[in-house]
């Protein structure tokens, strides 16, 4: 069973937290520190919220209030509440829908029934923080877990902080690192493994992917048209994530994908406006629906904050039963803020396979995050397809300015992808800890007595070993030596997106003088410690 540190408290640590004077209390504990116009319990955690203005019409043409999210431990997030809220009811339970509705509570629609959760509003004009503080404690009707508003928060995508000084060669450098070519000849995935996107949204006709995509869903706009929005930030963003995870191989066009016969959905969820945790719960519903093998997240919240528990619910529940009950492998990027995970933030809940990012050298780039939670880090798909035409980054319909821990994350959900291929009777929980175990140390780590670095996880994700172990065989030999061995290995007819001969001497010569100086950097660390 897969356990990361948990952000749910027991009734006894809530009892216990109330005693000590923690702030996490009981509901008709009195408010600790600045004054509050108003509160509401989230996964065990108590939320006080100051109201900073009257609603405003937001960009969706709905009134929206901003407020100040304020913490256990002092952490304080901006966010908006509209008119609806999210109840958390005990599944199938029909009575407290019928309490929810002589409560004065409508319920608007589903959100994910298999776990409880509704979208709801008041029936007396309040919003979805008036709602969910009248329906604390005692007022909270039998079977209701919780109510919470549903709070619009800033959402970004976790794509290079920088721009880099020095020229990027155009080429898949990052799959020679892991040696992807050997992982293509044991498989090259299965048009039966469904890989779902969740980002900015994606050019659903590009020469590289129009092939591979099945339908899939707008959360913004609540419709199934998953394309990009023209003119948005980081627009391009869910695109270059979709062609390192599965572009269209071995067709004489662009580049190759990690899983090049899965297939893809894809899901908008981010543009530059603030938006209800309701939807992410949607595009977590909606990978469920249909049956995802993987789901690749290269987002996160902006202003760091924990994860509402309905998020934390819906990832579990989509491990848990998603892909016939098997799981799902639901992937997150680490970001990009040179900062520590907290263990009640997206990255730590149980259902989450979180990967940061390494360079060239296999050493930690300057922007990911570090932490507990971290469990992989594989090479940056610097490398991808770009929104065609004008509105891309590039004329060539491809970039290589794709970089972050966003373009760590679908190089693993790939090799994810080719996993579930392989071994499709492995549940989610196992396929993880079979990444974990066949990953190969990271040259910089320092690992504790587990094995564990905060900034490398459990090493460098290895697609070979991955996959040897779970098909139970020795990979095959290489096809042979000479000019263009390197172009094709184990029978694999993908076509080599590495460098040229000389442009791979010299990578191969600065990852010896890499290697080298991590031994020494090695040796410090441990002397330090």
């Amino acid at each position: 069973m897969r356990h990361k540190p948990s952000v749910v408290l027991s009734s006894a640590a809530l009892l216990l937290a109330a005693m000590a004077g923690d702030g996490l209390a009981s509901p008709r504990a009195a408010v600790r520190g600045p004054a509050s116009d108003a509160w509401f319990m989230d996964g065990g955690r108590r939320v006080d919220v100051e109201r900073l203005g009257p609603a405003a019409l937001g960009a969706s043409s709905t009134p929206l209030a901003p407020v100040r999210l304020r913490y256990p431990g002092g952490r304080t997030v901006e966010a908006s509440v509209g008119a609806t809220a999210i109840v958390e009811v005990e599944p199938g339970a029909q009575d407290a829908l019928d309490a929810l509705g002589a409560a004065g509570v409508e319920l608007v629609r589903p959100l994910m029934p298999s776990i409880g959760l509704w979208l709801v509003r008041d029936t007396g004009g309040g919003d979805g923080l008036d709602l969910a503080q009248r329906l604390q404690g005692a007022a909270r009707p039998a079977s209701v877990r919780e109510v919470i508003p549903d709070l619009h928060v800033r959402l970004e995508s976790h794509g290079a902080p920088f721009a880099p000084d020095d020229p990027r060669l155009p080429d898949q450098w990052y799959f020679d690192d892991l040696r992807m070519q050997e992982a293509w000849g044991r498989t090259q995935g299965d048009a039966a493994t469904s890989i779902v996107v969740i980002d900015t949204g994606c050019d659903l006709d590009h020469p590289d992917l129009a092939a591979k995509m099945d339908p899939g869903l707008d959360v913004i706009d609540d419709d199934d048209d998953p394309t990009y929005q023209p003119g948005e930030q980081s627009v391009s963003h869910g695109t270059a994530c979709a062609g390192l995870i599965a572009a269209d191989t071995n067709n004489g066009v662009g580049i190759a994908g990690g899983c090049p016969a899965c297939r893809l959905r894809c899901v908008r969820l981010i543009d530059d406006e603030p938006r209800p945790i309701s939807a992410s719960v949607d595009a977590f519903e909606f990978a469920l629906q249909v049956n995802a093998a993987v789901v690749s997240n290269s987002w996160g919240y902006a202003d760091p904050m924990p994860v509402p528990r309905v998020v934390e619910a819906a990832i579990n529940r989509l491990f848990d039963a998603g892909r016939n009950g098997k799981g799902a492998l639901v992937l997150f990027a680490a970001g990009n803020d040179d900062r520590e995970i907290l263990d009640d933030e997206l990255q730590a809940v149980r259902g989450v396979l979180t990967v940061g990012a390494v360079n060239h050298l296999e050493d930690a780039t300057p922007f990911t995050n570090r932490g507990r939670s971290i469990d992989l880090v594989t090479p940056t798909g610097t490398l991808s397809t770009d929104i065609a035409g004008s509105e891309g980054d590039d004329a060539s319909d491809y970039t290589s300015r794709f970089g972050g821990t966003s373009s760590a994350c679908p190089v693993a959900a790939g090799v994810a992808g080719l996993l579930v291929s392989a071994a499709p009777e492995r549940t989610a929980g196992e396929l993880y800890d079979v990444m974990i175990r066949t990953a190969r140390l990271a040259p910089y780590a320092v690992p504790d007595e587990s094995g564990h670095d905060p900034i490398f996880g459990h090493g460098i994700i290895d697609p070979v070993a991955a996959l040897t172990e779970v098909l139970g065989d020795e990979p095959p030999p290489l096809s042979g030596g000479g000019e263009g061995a390197d172009d094709q290995r184990a029978g694999c007819a993908c076509a080599s997106a590495g460098a040229g001969s000389g442009e791979r001497r010299g990578l191969a010569a600065a990852a010896l003088l890499g290697l080298a100086a991590a031994a020494r950097r090695r040796g410090a660390a441990r002397a330090r410690r």
